[in-house]
């Protein structure tokens, strides 16, 4: 009966420990409610409707209606296009890149834009409201009309795949060529609609919102092989109020000049935008036969930790930016018997490298096979088939940098039975997508 009695009270204790709260902690990056989203990587095949695509979702968390700026990224870091989406209170709001490219933007719009609650329905518990700045961008449904005009659909499709821009006069991205559009993108709360940059002046001391109240997820699909993976955006959340309950986290502090934020590098490391950092290290399984024959692809955003300088910071279609490319201070593979091999480049822990060597992952974001046959950077010319990585993406710049050892990263393991639109032999393949265990923080210590 003791026993019993015992069982019944751990039981419950841990059925009461269930039923309360999750909070969030501020620094360790977790799939909470954020201010920012950031997918970070897309891939859309501009001439194959059928190729490789990537979709993702804004959430919002909250009964309040809130405003998301949405921000396109080339693989090089450069800003090439940003709108507003407007969400009800517990609204969603579904982005194919696809339609993006092809010049098509989802139309959402406000209370006042939207007096018959046609384009942006609102449900019995969520809020529908006016939006600051309704006599400017936000005068009609967001984005104005919904579509772009040819000169920015030309833009865009020109810089995501390494070509020159009229508009920008110069290159903004690595050139495969094969036509499939590459980058990221970040999603920020704001208190406004505007046409702004994260990069620009001003943006986070005018414009950002620091409550944690998105959420969301994307997919990377090949409808033509039948082939698709998802996973959840990075969350980052937003801190600005010492010991006050922010949105989905808790707030202890507030980040400070000198912060290595998540977009410190654009507000000259002075913890205005009061994101959390992300990490420098990770850990991570890779497989390469039985059901996972297709092998093990990393998805690797990184930071270069400069800003982008002179116009929109493009450069030569016949050179590259000047820390192209981003070294690393070590990845180390582990074979399933505790064998070790030292992969990428071993040498000048400074970007670019000056004494040759491997970059494995050259570029502020990358879809690279483990197997080899990447079209960018250096094969890691893995020699196990299964075993895990030890990553380690710190790097220095050459000159002038504020925080040598460190640097931002994010690591995604994908696992499939066939290369991602590659099929080998058939359709309906599967796989998964497993997010890199982080180490240590970027900038942690001096938040």
């Amino acid at each position: 009966m003791r026993t019993l009695r015992r069982v019944v009270w751990v039981w419950a204790l841990a059925s009461c420990a269930a039923s309360l709260p999750a909070f969030a902690e501020i620094g360790t990056i977790d799939e909470v409610p954020a201010a920012t989203l950031l997918l970070p990587y897309f891939e859309v095949d501009l001439a194959n409707p059928d190729g490789p695509n990537t979709l993702f979702s804004i959430n919002n968390a909250s009964a309040g209606a809130a405003l998301a700026h949405v921000t396109l990224w080339t693989d090089e870091s450069i800003p090439t296009l940003d709108f507003d989406v407007y969400l009800t209170g517990y609204d969603v709001q579904t982005i194919n890149l696809r339609d993006v490219f092809d010049g098509n933007l989802p139309r959402t719009a406000d209370a006042l834009s939207d007096p018959g609650d046609a384009i942006s329905p609102k449900g019995s518990l969520s809020a529908d409201i006016n939006f600051a700045g309704s006599t400017g961008p936000c005068a009609q449904p967001y984005p104005v009309g919904g579509a772009l005009n040819a000169t920015l659909i030309d833009h865009i499709r020109k810089s995501h795949t390494g070509r020159l821009s009229a508009l920008y006069g110069g290159c903004s991205g690595a050139n495969y060529g094969d036509n499939v559009a590459r980058g990221y993108v970040t999603v920020d709360l704001v208190v406004s609609c505007n046409l702004s940059f994260p990069s620009d002046a001003g943006y986070f001391t005018t414009l950002a919102d620091n409550h944690n109240i998105l959420w969301g997820d994307f997919f990377l699909i090949t409808p033509g092989a039948g082939q698709a993976m998802g996973h959840p955006l990075v969350h980052i959340e937003a801190c600005s109020t010492p010991s006050v309950g922010n949105g989905a986290g808790f707030c202890p502090f507030s980040f400070a000049a000198g912060a290595y934020t998540f977009y410190g590098r654009y507000n000259s490391v002075a913890g205005q935008d009061q994101r959390e950092p992300l990490a420098a290290e990770f850990f991570t399984r890779f497989v390469d036969g039985g059901p996972f024959a297709g092998g093990t692809d990393l998805i690797v955003w990184r930071d270069s930790k400069t800003r982008p300088v002179g116009g929109n910071g493009t450069h030569s279609c016949s050179t590259n930016p000047s820390w192209f490319p981003l070294n690393q201070d070590k990845v180390i593979a582990f074979d399933e018997q505790e064998n070790t091999v030292q992969l990428c480049f071993q040498g000048d822990n400074v970007s670019p490298p000056t004494g040759g060597g491997q970059t494995c992952f050259p570029l502020e974001t990358q879809r690279i096979h483990l197997a080899g046959g990447n079209a960018i950077g250096v094969d890691p010319a893995l020699p196990f088939g299964f075993g895990w990585l030890w990553l380690d993406l710190a790097h220095a710049l050459a000159m002038g940098d504020p925080y040598p050892t460190d640097a931002q990263g994010w690591v995604i393991a994908l696992m499939s039975s066939s290369r991602i639109g590659k099929p080998q032999g058939g359709t309906g393949t599967y796989g998964i997508a497993i997010n890199a265990l982080r180490g240590r923080c970027a900038g942690c210590q001096k938040r």
